[in-house]
C-alpha cells in the first residue's frame, strides 16, 4: 500500500479461486470466485465498474485506491467486508445466470454496492471510532437505495428505502439507541439496525432537505477534508453547513445525538362553512418532540399546491382557506420522513392517492389500505386492488396478487383474466410466479393446467417452480416425477417446490435431497421449509434419517434459542414422537426425547 489506511481494513484470503479480470478507467478490477461460478463472473459483478463511475461522479472524488478486487469465500462471519481495496462477500452473492435472473436487485446486488461505497465512507474516511460507526455504515446504507434509484429508477430506490425503514422500525430496541453512542458494552452492539437502516434513513432525509446538488458537494468535501484520516459526524455537520449555508445543529442533535423516532398521527378536518382544510398532526412518542420539516401536497381541481411547513410541537394544527373541499391532502409529500405513521385518510382518499400521488410509497399504502378493507368487501378497495394488477412496479404487482385471493369471490372472478394474463406474460419473473400460484388455489385449478405445463419450460427456477406446484395439486404422482427430473438443476424456488413436494410424497430415496437443501439454508429458509422439512422426517423408513432430521431441528433450535424459537421445536418435536414410535422407531422417539431436554435446559 501506498496510501495509509486503518489497519482493521487489511485482509487475506487464500483459496481455490478463478480470477476475472475488469478494470475501471485504468485501474484493475478482479473478481476472485469458486471454480464452479467462474462462468458467471461478469453476470454477479460485472456492473461494478458502472457504480466506481457514479459514486465518483456523484461524490467527486474518484475511487481512490490502486485497484478493486471482490473475493468470494464460505462461512463468511460478517456476510461481506470491506477491507480497503479488496471486498470479502459470502456466498450469498455468487449465482448462476438463471439464478441471477430471479434476484432483481436483491441482498447480493446491495451487498456489491454497500461494500464498494465503504472504499470511501470507511476506508478513504474511516470512523474515528465504533462510537462513530454511523460515518461507516449509515452511508453504506444509503448507497444501496441511491444505486437503486439511479439503474432501477425511483420506484426501486424508494421501495428499498421502505424496506429499511420497515427492518429499524420492527425491532422493538432500536428507539432507545442513539445513532452516535459514546457507551456500549460491546463493539459488535454497534453493529445493528439503528447504525445501518436508521442511519441510512437519516442520510436520506438530510439529502431531500438540502437538495441533492448540496448533500452530494457536502460529501465530497467532508471526504477531502478528511482523506486518509478519521472522521466523526461533527465534521461531517461542518462540511454539509459550509456547502449549504445552513444551521444543521438541531437536526444533528435530534437524529445522532437523540434516539428513536416520532410516530405521527395525521387527521383532516373540511369545514364546508368557512371552506377551511384543518391538518393535525400530533407526536405520539414519549420524550421529546422531533422537528420535522415537510411537504404537504394538496389536490384540488385537478392541481397539486405544494406547502411547505415544519412541525415544531407535539401538537400542530394547519389550516388553509380553499375554494373547494380538496381531493387529497397528502403529509409528507416526498414519503421521506422516518416515522411510523398512522394517517386517518378516508378509503377514496387513498384511491385518488393512488391514481395521483404517484410515488412508491404513495400506492403502497392505498394497496395497504385496500387490503384491510377487503372483509367488509369495499368496492374502493377493489378498484385499488385491481389498478395495482397492473402497476408499473413489480412489487406492487406481487402484493396485489397476494391480497386477491379466491376467498373473495366477486373481486377474483373480476382479477381472473388478469391472473391469466400476467400468468402467461408478465415480463418479471417474481409477478408471473405469484400469478401462477393464485391460479392453482382457485376452485377451479385445472382450467389453468396448460399454463402449468408451459411455466415447466421457462428458464426461470421461479416460474418453473410455480409450475411444478400447480402440476402437484393436479397430479401428485406427476409431480413427484417431474421433482425427481428437475432434481440436478434446481435452485431458489424450484429448490423451494421440490422440497415440497418432495414433503407429501416423497420417502427414503427423497430424503436425500430434501435433507442437503435443508442442512445449506440460510436461517429463514430453513424456518420456511419446516413444515415440509417435518412431514418426511415422519414419512421416511429409515430410522438413521429420522434421526438426522431432529437432530438437525435440534441443532437449529439451539442455536437461535435466544431468538426465542425452542418452544416452538420443541412442541414440533413433540408432535413427531408418536408418529415413529407407531413405526417401531424408539431410537428416533428416544432421541426426541433428548433433544427436548437439551432445549429445554437453561443456558
Amino acid at each position: 500500500m501506498e496510501l495509509p489506511h486503518s489497519p482493521y481494513l487489511f485482509m487475506m484470503a487464500v483459496g481455490d479461486f478463478k480470477i476475472y479480470k475488469d478494470k475501471w478507467k485504468d485501474k484493475e478490477v478482479n473478481y476472485y470466485l469458486e471454480p464452479a461460478y467462474a462462468p458467471y463472473a461478469k453476470d454477479i459483478f460485472g456492473f461494478t465498474p458502472e457504480v466506481m463511475d457514479f459514486y465518483s461522479q456523484i461524490l467527486g472524488v474518484d475511487y481512490p485506491w490502486n485497484k478493486y478486487a471482490q473475493i468470494v469465500v464460505r462461512d463468511y462471519v460478517s456476510g461481506a467486508m470491506e477491507n480497503t481495496t479488496a471486498t470479502l462477500h459470502g456466498d450469498y452473492v455468487q449465482g448462476t445466470a438463471r439464478e441471477l435472473a430471479d434476484r432483481y436487485y436483491d441482498k447480493g446486488r446491495s451487498t456489491i454496492v454497500h461494500e464498494l461505497f465503504h472504499q470511501w465512507f470507511g476506508d478513504y474516511v474511516t470512523a474515528e471510532s465504533w462510537s462513530n460507526l454511523t460515518v461507516n455504515e449509515s452511508f453504506a446504507d444509503l448507497s444501496e437505495t441511491l444505486w437503486a434509484e439511479h439503474k432501477y429508477g425511483q420506484d426501486a430506490g424508494d421501495a428499498h428505502n421502505y424496506e429499511a425503514m420497515q427492518g429499524y422500525l420492527s425491532d422493538p430496541g432500536n428507539e432507545k439507541k442513539d445513532l452516535v453512542r459514546f457507551h456500549y458494552h460491546n463493539s459488535m452492539d454497534m453493529f445493528d439496525g439503528v447504525s445501518y437502516q436508521k442511519g441510512g434513513r437519516v442520510l436520506n432525509m438530510l439529502r431531500n432537505y438540502l437538495g441533492k446538488e448540496a448533500f452530494y458537494k457536502g460529501l465530497g468535501l467532508y471526504l477531502k477534508t478528511n482523506a486518509f484520516k478519521n472522521g466523526e459526524a461533527h465534521q461531517l455537520r461542518l462540511a454539509l453547513e459550509e456547502v449549504s449555508g445552513k444551521d444543521l445543529n438541531w437536526f444533528f442533535n435530534q437524529w445522532y445525538f437523540g434516539a428513536g423516532h416520532p410516530l405521527l398521527d395525521i387527521k383532516y378536518n373540511w369545514d364546508e362553512q368557512t371552506q377551511t382544510q384543518q391538518v393535525i398532526l400530533s407526536q405520539t412518542q414519549d420524550g421529546d418532540t422531533f422537528r420535522i420539516p415537510m411537504a404537504v401536497d394538496i389536490y384540488s381541481g385537478g392541481k397539486k399546491i405544494r406547502k411547505q411547513i415544519w412541525m415544531n410541537d407535539k401538537t400542530d394544527t394547519l389550516s388553509w382557506k380553499l375554494d373547494r373541499k380538496p381531493d387529497l391532502v397528502n403529509v409528507d409529500g416526498d414519503k421521506i420522513l422516518l416515522t411510523k405513521k398512522t394517517d386517518h385518510k378516508t378509503l377514496q382518499e387513498f384511491w385518488f392517492q393512488y391514481q395521483n400521488a404517484g410515488l412508491y410509497v404513495d400506492r403502497l399504502e392505498a394497496i395497504e389500505a385496500a387490503k384491510a378493507a377487503l372483509k367488509q368487501q369495499d368496492p374502493t378497495a377493489e378498484k385499488i386492488l385491481m389498478a395495482a394488477l397492473q402497476d408499473k412496479y413489480y412489487e406492487l404487482r406481487i402484493q396485489a396478487i397476494e391480497a386477491i385471493t379466491p376467498g373473495q369471490t366477486k373481486l377474483y372472478a373480476l382479477a381472473l383474466p388478469e391472473l391469466v394474463k400476467s400468468a402467461q406474460k408478465d415480463d418479471n419473473n417474481l409477478v408471473r410466479a405469484a400469478a401462477i400460484r393464485s391460479l392453482y388455489t382457485s376452485e377451479q385449478p385445472e382450467k389453468y393446467k396448460e399454463i402449468y405445463q408451459e411455466a415447466l419450460k421457462s428458464t426461470s427456477y421461479a416460474i418453473i417452480g410455480a409450475g411444478l406446484e400447480g402440476t402437484a395439486i393436479l397430479d401428485k404422482t406427476q409431480a413427484l416425477q417431474l421433482a425427481k427430473s428437475f432434481e440436478k438443476d434446481s435452485k431458489g424456488m424450484l429448490t423451494k417446490a421440490i422440497v415440497s413436494i418432495y414433503g407429501v410424497s416423497g420417502g427414503d430415496s427423497e430424503w436425500p435431497f430434501v435433507y442437503q437443501n435443508f442442512m445449506s439454508a440460510d436461517p429463514q429458509s430453513k424456518f420456511d421449509m419446516f413444515s415440509d422439512f417435518i412431514n418426511i422426517i415422519a414419512a421416511v423408513k429409515s430410522p438413521g434419517y429420522a434421526s438426522e432430521g431432529i437432530r438437525a431441528i435440534k441443532d437449529f433450535g439451539i442455536k437461535y434459542k435466544a431468538h426465542g424459537v425452542a418452544p416452538k421445536i420443541i412442541q414440533i418435536l413433540q408432535q413427531l414422537k408418536p408418529v415413529r414410535t407407531g413405526m417401531n422407531d424408539q431410537a428416533s422417539a428416544d432421541l426426541i426425547d433428548k433433544s427436548v431436554k437439551e432445549l429445554e435446559a437453561k443456558p
